[in-house]
């Protein structure tokens, strides 16, 4: 009997796999809402969401295929704002990818801020072309912590689109791949 090697794209094919399949199995659950008492919102293409979003019924709806979309918002804490820091990331099966950090002394203590956030910058973040970027409804979580408190929060967001692969395409090929690949392994043998 013969023992095949293989390379190390096996264990790297693998691992991309496992991820795109746990996007696919793992759905994404909602936490209620925000708490620590922090208030916000967004207006995306003319909408405007709040913490009510946080089902999968209800999602903030990310039009990811327009170009030129950007999200406003707007957030407030009800404590001591100074020596703050925080973090928003969007939940993608185990993992969490990180669209937006901040974070600053605050001497004046502001109790609010808003600003503006390209959605060309949320697409560069994933490392494939916008068209395989998962569309899907997925968890957008965060927290803000400050000397006088903390927040956290998750809401629903729904990344809307068509694109040219869908996931459920991408994952059925590797595993076909991987099938064709394991058969003929073992005629060789």
């Amino acid at each position: 009997m013969q023992s095949h090697k293989t390379g190390p794209w096996a264990g790297r094919l693998a691992l991309v796999l496992g991820v795109v399949a746990s996007v696919l199995i793992l759905p994404a659950t909602a936490m209620a809402g925000i708490e620590g008492g922090c208030t916000g919102s967004v207006v995306i293409d003319g909408n405007t969401y709040g913490p009510n979003n946080d089902t999968v019924d209800n999602p903030i709806v990310v039009p990811i295929e327009q170009d030129g979309v950007v999200a406003l918002w707007e957030g407030e804490v009800p404590f001591d704002n100074r020596n703050n820091q925080g973090e928003l990331g969007i939940v993608v099966g185990p993992f969490t990818i990180r669209i937006a950090d901040w974070g600053g002394a605050n001497t004046e203590n502001d109790a609010g801020n808003s600003g503006s956030y390209s959605i060309e910058e949320f697409k560069d973040l994933f490392p494939v072309p916008e068209s395989l970027i998962p569309r899907g409804v997925y968890q957008l979580s965060g927290e803000h912590t400050a000397d006088g408190g903390r927040c956290t929060g998750t809401v629903m967001v729904k990344l809307e689109g068509s694109g040219t692969i869908g996931i459920a395409t991408a994952v059925g090929a590797g595993v076909t791949f991987l099938t064709l690949l394991g058969a003929g392994l073992r005629r060789k043998s």
